[in-house]
């Protein structure tokens, strides 16, 4: 059997953040030293609406669902959190419960910041209380525009826009997608059937691979030019 591939070390997954790369040297280390790496299984909770917050997560490795609870009905998958990105801060920074439910999409890895670590970076980096609310407002800018996409453009143009973030394909290394055919429909708010044409499509344009509950983006500039609306519809 093959030995597992070693995880990146933390500061280097992170160096694909904008936000964690713009940080001072003294301050992304003081963050990585106070954090705790933590393993989750596929289908565990990090935590779920309504809990008290106790930290900020980070993904090393995998990919966590997140799930907002409607009155109506049952709770719907809004997101789906790959390698490099950052949530549970809102929470923190409000002080007020969670907002959505986390879970692993598969066996995944978060760097953790527990509360009380978060408070002793603070004691020594104050400045990381404006750095976090500047991450929440880059994050609420990137939510209205996946509900300006969702409104305005074509399914097609859609599923290529949430293909190239899942894919960190502006990062030095694109991540495969961990993903199911099902989950991304739910996250585009069509059918499976509807997801699975559209990638079949992609396939035979050579612009991704598609294999067990992963995609793998292998020219994101057909993606590209089909969020922008540039290339004709997928057949």
């Amino acid at each position: 059997m093959d030995a597992p591939t070693p995880l990146p070390a933390p500061e280097t997954v992170l160096a694909g953040n904008r936000w964690f790369a713009g940080l001072s040297s003294s301050l992304k280390a003081a963050l990585i030293e106070a954090a705790a790496i933590r393993a989750v299984a596929t289908g565990r909770w990090l935590y779920g609406s309504g809990d008290v917050p106790l930290g900020l997560y980070a993904v090393l490795d995998g990919t966590a669902l997140v799930y907002v609870a409607l009155p109506e009905t049952e709770d719907v998958l809004v997101h789906a959190a790959g390698p490099t990105e950052i949530f549970g801060h809102a929470a923190q920074l409000a002080r007020g419960p969670r907002l959505a439910t986390i879970l692993a999409a598969e066996p995944s890895t978060f760097l953790f910041l527990s509360e009380q670590a978060l408070a002793r970076v603070a004691s020594r980096h104050p400045e990381i209380w404006q750095h976090l609310t500047r991450l929440l407002y880059e994050q609420l800018g990137e939510t209205l525009l996946i509900l300006a996409r969702t409104l305005a453009q074509p399914v097609a143009a859609r599923l290529a826009a949430r293909l190239l973030h899942y894919g960190r394909t502006g990062a030095p290394e694109a991540a495969p997608i961990g993903l199911s055919q099902s989950e991304l429909a739910e996250l585009l708010g069509v059918s499976r059937k509807t997801v699975n044409r559209l990638l079949q499509a992609l396939v035979r344009q050579g612009a991704i691979e598609l294999h067990y509950r992963k995609i793998v983006v292998r020219d994101p500039g057909i993606l590209r030019a089909l969020a922008r609306g540039e290339r004709a519809r997928l057949q």
